[in-house]
């Protein structure tokens, strides 16, 4: 008996040396052997994904991205297989077009009266506004959230659903597993601490946009022996209904599909760049008072003709975007076949790369000296007319190159309609703007915890420019 647990307990002394010994090998062929051995960065980042995935669990993507790129330069590695650049070359040839690199009046305006100035969390409003919108134009229909004057925790619920979400993109192979097995996914979830639980009588509003696309497009496809009813609607989802009669190729499930990506990507994106667009002009007073001079001026919200009647609203919305990008971590792509050079360094064939949005849009290198402040007419100036295109042009605002968000345009559309409605119809007072620290981000970033009173005001400001 005594021989059996000696050899049991010898077996077992081998078998833990043996994982040790195989664990070791790999960190040292990460460390000093790897192809990407000689780019800089963090050395626990070059063993494994769980460095990267601790911060990013903490919120601490922006954060993150801004330091290393100060400690490390313009190309830092931030996993075993994983580069992160924040300069105008690697823009160029990561995210260039065919490079080969896989991946009326708004009535919220008299709700936001009606409420007399209380102090709100821009975030939750800027989510209910972005929500509504997206409703009235897709759907031609009001989740009730204005009305409700609360979105019902779905912002809360989701920037938590990406805090989990942006943890297990770093692990590829487990997300994968997961979805076979859910106790995997939960064990896993659990390991991290990004497990969430859902509050009772908790109502996501896709459900009832997923019912509303059905129920509208199965009564326009009806057959001839059942015609459908005659539907008036003039929306986005009416458009792509008669887009798919008139090109079958532009499928019944793509049709679908394309209705409801509307919501899934589109009110998170809006959330955060209408939040960033507030916070950023309410509490920078000059600011604030060069945007309600200039919309308080103009007639209607100023949006038409591109903007042009008012471009300094405009520059504000875009600073803003550029400081508090909607993305929080690298937009990654994979090098393709054949591999690339980059800043001395030879990437090979299936490495991970990107420009972290974070550290590239405070790159003083293409935004001037002063690329940490909000500074909207850095965006307006004549004197630099070839730094400014290449501001244009390097950002990832809206993602890069060949892979630019698709529905930009409608983003834009509704983003340079609230901003001035709201500015035109009230002076905002931002009472709470916690540091960066203390707004946690992840892969989907957002300003958090930003207090403001939306003050109606009565008469246009005139201001002496």
């Amino acid at each position: 008996m005594v021989e059996v647990l000696s050899a049991v307990g010898r077996l077992c002394l081998l078998s833990v040396s043996f994982i040790v010994i195989f664990f070791l090998t790999i960190a040292a062929y990460r460390l000093w052997f790897h192809p990407l051995a000689k780019v800089p960065g963090p050395r626990l980042a070059a063993i494994s994904n769980v460095w990267l995935a601790y911060h990013v669990r903490n919120g601490r993507a922006r954060e993150l991205g801004k330091h290393l790129h100060s400690v490390y330069g313009s190309v830092v590695r931030v996993g075993p297989t994983e580069v992160w650049f924040d300069s105008e070359e690697a823009f160029r040839k990561i995210y260039g077009i065919g490079k080969g690199y896989e991946k009326s009046e708004f009535y919220f305006v008299s709700e936001l009266k009606a409420i007399g100035g209380l102090e709100v969390d821009l975030k939750m409003w800027m989510h209910i506004i972005a929500v509504e919108c997206l409703g009235a134009m897709v759907l031609s229909w009001s989740p009730g959230y204005i009305k409700n004057r609360s979105d019902g925790g779905t912002s809360t619920q989701s920037y938590l659903g990406w805090r989990r979400k942006s943890v297990f993109g770093l692990f590829p192979t487990v997300t994968k597993l997961s979805f076979l097995s859910k106790t995997l996914g939960r064990t896993f979830s659990n390991l991290w601490g990004v497990t969430f639980a859902t509050p009772k009588g908790f109502k996501p509003f896709f459900t009832p946009v997923y019912q509303r696309v059905s129920k509208r497009v199965n009564n326009a496809l009806r057959s001839t022996n059942f015609p459908a009813k005659r539907d008036e609607r003039k929306d986005l989802l009416a458009e792509l209904i008669r887009l798919h009669k008139d090109h079958p190729d532009f499928t019944e499930n793509y049709l679908r599909r394309m209705a409801v990506t509307n919501f899934g990507a589109g009110h998170e994106t809006l959330c955060s760049t209408l939040t960033a667009a507030i916070a950023m002009i309410g509490s920078h007073p000059h600011v604030h008072r060069k945007v309600a001079s200039e919309v308080r001026s103009v007639h209607g919200d100023g949006s038409r003709n591109n903007g042009s009647s008012i471009p300094y609203t405009l520059a504000a919305i875009k600073e803003s975007q550029r400081l508090y990008p909607v993305i929080g971590m690298s937009l990654s792509r994979k090098v393709p076949a054949g591999g690339t050079s980059l800043h001395g360094h030879f990437l090979s064939e299936g490495t991970t790369v990107g420009c972290n949005p974070t550290a590239l849009h405070r790159n003083q290198a293409i935004f001037g000296p002063d690329a940490d402040i909000f500074n909207p007419d850095r965006w307006l100036r004549r004197d630099g007319p070839e730094q400014a295109s290449v501001m244009e042009r390097v950002n990832l605002i809206w993602g890069g190159g060949g892979r630019i968000c698709p529905g930009r345009h409608l983003a834009e559309l509704i983003v340079f309609k609230v901003v001035p409605a709201l500015l035109r119809e009230f002076d905002v007072e931002i009472t709470t703007m916690p540091k960066e620290s203390d707004m946690p981000c992840y892969f989907m970033a957002m300003m958090t915890g930003v207090k403001v009173r939306f003050q109606p005001v009565s008469e246009p400001v005139v201001m002496t420019m």
